[in-house]
């Protein structure tokens, strides 16, 4: 069984949750943190499947500031680092899809 597994950061700005897929650069944004992470699983499967009909390859890293919120919001939990960004609520999350999107 195959299964893919993608880190999301999500992090409140302007007035609403961003969930950021860090190895595919993309986001989803709602008025909840669980509305941001289904917009963000709708935007991944979109963008999966189109790759798969066009054979391009569908990952793209995000950004490194993006990459080191990961690794701070990590570390805060931790209790290892405070972290210097002034957006105190803020989760990582791992999205996960089993054989959706086998290679056929």
């Amino acid at each position: 069984m195959q299964t893919l597994r993608l880190r999301a950061v999500i992090y409140p700005e302007n007035g609403l949750w961003v969930a950021h897929a860090l190895e595919m650069d993309l986001i989803g944004t709602g008025a909840s943190e669980a509305v941001a992470l289904r917009e963000l699983r709708s935007n991944v499967e979109a963008q999966l499947s189109f790759a798969k009909q066009e054979n391009l390859n569908p990952f793209t890293p995000a950004p490194a500031a993006i990459q080191k919120l990961w690794e701070e919001t990590n570390l805060a939990v931790l209790g290892m680092v405070r972290s210097k960004i002034k957006t105190p609520l803020r989760s990582n999350r791992f999205l996960e899809w089993s054989d959706a999107f086998k290679k056929k």
